[in-house]
């Protein structure tokens, strides 16, 4: 009985097996065997498997995108790489299989390469990202679902140039900011089947209904909408800008969309192709949460400061006539409660309501950067105070459209994750 236990990799000219000593019956079984084995391991049958173990897409330094260039991090059974994955016998199947590792369930819309698309990633990038390619060689059959079903050359060795590194287009929906970088709310970017045909670009507004926004949140993965609207009602840095749009050379590619109820798949909507004269400021603009953005409510403005030196909870003065605004809002749909700060807003009639909040009636109060006001004038939320209790912007847009309004009559805008304009740019105001 003979067993074999081979390396991981293993290529049948490693496969030296002398065949002149007697009796080559066993020799030869024997050989045939390692040559056997070998050719399996090099067509991919290893016998560690290897595992994909992150996959994104990165548009020049702008990574979470669905269209640039594939990165991912293979895991074998003793080390890890991380990088390209080169066009070397890249079909339509393997790259389709790479949009599914990168999360877009709905596999692929196309694939092209550095070279000639403008969605990739720049070489600085690369270069920060360790320059390398993770995968050559790559080859799926039709609905592979791990790396072992694929044939590829060991990970992390090719004889490939940054030109080569592979650039998918994946099916989905994509919210896009100013300079297309991603998030919870910005212009839709639809890449799909619309009434059957691939359709890749902008969606008019005009016809969507709140069904259709949900869905289409919910393939751009998150669980709420928060709103929609016209990407021409929307402030400038929430949107996708024109320079992004005429270097990507998008357009409006469709009209009066509309998705099935809570639909998760681009493939579950149905829209009138655009007209001539359909107009990119009249293309849908989308905000979306995780978080139930929807159902906050504002329980709670006010006007906090503290002492600099003295950073407890219980150290925060808050009702006076002056500080940093502190917004306390809750979330009807969760019971969560959130306190932090606002960004500043360059207009009088906001800090007028929240003075006469507070009980002090000023039609025109002083109102301020957060960083124009000395720290040592105990008359705002201290650097040290902010850092100790973790303090964060909760809100990146609050408007309360006229003198003296209540707190219901004011709207505003969660801030995403992460949200941080600089401590210094929250808004403080003086009612005096």
């Amino acid at each position: 009985k003979i067993i074999f236990v081979a390396p991981a990799y293993f290529s049948p000219k490693e496969a030296v097996v002398s065949t002149q000593s007697t009796g080559g019956t066993i020799e030869a079984m024997f050989t045939q065997l390692l040559t056997t084995a070998a050719a399996l391991l090099l067509l991919g049958g290893h016998v560690h498997a290897d595992t994909i173990t992150s996959a994104y897409l990165v548009d020049g330094n702008t990574s979470g995108v669905s269209w640039g260039t594939v990165m991912v991090g293979v895991k074998t059974h003793n080390s890890s790489v991380f990088g390209m994955v080169c066009d070397d016998y890249m079909n339509v199947t393997t790259a389709d299989f790479l949009c599914k590792a990168a999360g877009f369930e709905y596999g692929l819309y196309e694939w092209s390469n550095n070279r000639i698309s403008q969605h990739n990633i720049s070489k600085e990038a690369w270069n920060e990202l360790g320059g390398r390619f993770a995968l050559d060689n790559l080859k799926c059959p039709p609905g592979v679902k791990t790396l072992e079903d694929c044939l590829y050359v060991t990970p992390g060795t090719h004889n490939c140039r940054y030109d080569e590194g592979v650039v998918l287009k994946c099916m989905g929906v994509k919210l896009l900011k100013r300079d297309g970088v991603p998030g919870s709310r910005g212009t839709v970017l639809f890449h799909g089947l619309i009434n059957g045909s691939r359709s890749s670009g902008l969606v008019g507004a005009g016809g969507v209904d709140n069904k259709t926004a949900e869905a289409l949140c919910n393939m751009a993965g998150y669980k709420y909408q928060v709103g929609y609207d016209f990407t021409k009602n929307i402030y400038r840095d929430y949107k996708l800008n024109c320079d992004t749009i005429q270097r990507w050379n998008v357009s409006v590619i469709a009209e009066d969309l509309n998705c099935l109820p809570n639909s998760t798949v681009v493939t579950k909507c149905s829209a009138s192709a655009a007209s001539e004269d359909s107009d990119i400021d009249n293309a849908l603009w989308l905000s979306c949460s995780n978080d139930g953005d929807q159902f906050w409510e504002l329980t709670n403005i006010t006007l906090a400061q503290n002492t600099p030196g003295n950073h407890n909870d219980g150290d925060l003065r808050t009702g006076g006539s002056r500080g940093t605004v502190l917004v306390t809002m809750r979330n009807t749909y969760t019971g969560k409660e959130r306190r932090g700060l606002t960004r500043y807003i360059n207009s009088p009639y906001t800090p007028s309501s929240i003075c006469d909040m507070n009980g002090y009636t000023k039609k025109n109060p002083i109102y301020r950067i957060a960083g124009q006001i000395s720290d040592y004038s105990n008359a705002k939320m201290s650097c040290g105070f902010i850092i100790k209790n973790e303090m964060k912007f909760v809100l990146s847009y609050l408007d309360c459209p006229g003198y003296y309004q209540k707190l219901s009559g004011c709207s505003f805008t969660v801030a995403d994750e992460g949200y941080s304009p600089g401590n210094d740019n929250a808004l403080w105001i003086g009612c005096y």
